[in-house]
């Protein structure tokens, strides 16, 4: 992987190499996706969220909820009771005071696929959720989980209240 970018000055520095950071993440779902579920059709759904704290506090918020505190990389995993149907295999994670704090997990439920969780700083700390199932019925899936997932994450993270100048 290449990149390039002419710039006069350095401010273009720090976008620059966020983007290279993201880019073993996808490459650890590609793998996963090659690997496990080569050929089949694919559907998404993919969340953003505003988070109180800092951005290692926001990880902690989401892994507690999830049930993903602690876990290891080759550990089996279901999430607790009050969260979408969500469980399978740790494929990669990254906790606490590590940068950037992520995990990669291969689902069996709601159905096959790949979730890359997150979080991060941008503008503020957010967590990331993306999900991407595969096979037939992947659209199908996508479709009813989405409601219940977007319920979910507004009521664990919910939008800030917007300032009010006097």
């Amino acid at each position: 992987m290449v990149h390039s970018l002419f710039a006069s000055t350095d401010d273009w520095d720090n976008q620059l190499e966020g983007t290279e950071s993201g880019w073993p993440g996808f490459f650890r779902i590609l793998r996963i996706y090659l690997t496990h579920f080569r050929g089949q059709r694919s559907a998404m759904m993919q969340w953003m969220a505003p988070a109180a704290g800092t951005e290692a506090e926001a990880w902690e918020t989401l892994t507690a909820a999830l049930g993903l505190k602690g876990v290891s990389a080759g550990q089996r995993w279901t999430a607790p009771a009050g969260v979408p149907a969500l469980s399978g295999l740790v494929e990669h994670v990254e906790h606490g005071s590590q940068r950037p704090c992520n995990a990669l997990l291969r689902l069996d439920k709601p159905g096959p696929g790949t979730a890359a969780l997150g979080a991060v700083n941008y503008g503020g700390p957010m967590v990331t959720l993306s999900f991407y199932l595969y096979g037939a019925q992947a659209a199908e899936t996508v479709a009813r989980e989405t409601p219940l997932w977007q319920a979910w994450i507004e009521e664990r993270f919910p939008m800030p209240e917007p300032s009010k100048s006097e």
